[in-house]
């Protein structure tokens, strides 16, 4: 699942799961990860819906958010000293050219079940691919879409995760800043 026009797969989401008339944090998404930068298509995604959570499941980040449970930099912190000295052998699976290590790894979302996506910061930040882990157990779907392509083939049902529930998604998602509040 690559992006074939970012702004097509952004449109795309929006006719599926419309965004918020105004985001929250949409004007923090210029930040860097440190010295990475955030891929341009999550910026826009970012820009268009804000930080917050899919169909009450799948939540994304932003570099500056104000809530350290939905910042990318302190989520990345606190998934690469969760998974110091650890083998995540399923990171195996993927394509060669995309190997990694969770050291190198950026979060970028999760979802209510503790599970962790992040990007495998290999070639240009456009390209990043995602690692999908699952918690507890540590086996991993790879998507070779940006956040936004994978956030919409989880949502189209184009993109299977065996590990999520059965009941994502909905037939129609929605989009919220703060689900629970």
């Amino acid at each position: 699942m690559t992006d074939v026009d970012p702004d097509e797969t952004l449109s795309r989401l929006a006719m599926l799961c419309s965004p918020p008339p105004r985001p929250a944090l949409a004007g923090a998404t210029e930040s860097k990860f440190g010295a990475v930068p955030v891929p341009t298509s999550h910026v826009r995604l970012i820009a268009t819906y804000g930080t917050g959570c899919f169909d009450e499941f799948l939540w994304v980040f932003a570099a500056g958010a104000p809530n350290a449970h939905l910042d990318i930099v302190e989520r990345t912190r606190l998934m690469r000293a969760a998974f110091r000295g650890k083998v995540l052998h399923d990171l195996n699976h993927v394509p060669d050219d995309c190997r990694t290590v969770p050291d190198e790894l950026v979060q970028w979302g999760g979802t209510d079940n503790a599970d962790i996506l992040a990007w495998i910061p290999k070639g240009e930040p456009d390209d990043w691919p995602t690692v999908i882990i699952q918690a507890g157990q540590l086996k991993a779907v790879f998507s070779s879409g940006s956040s936004t392509a994978t956030v919409l083939g989880l949502l189209d049902g184009s993109l299977r995760v065996p590990f999520f529930p059965s009941d994502f998604p909905d037939i129609r998602p929605e989009f919220s800043a703060n689900p629970y509040a």
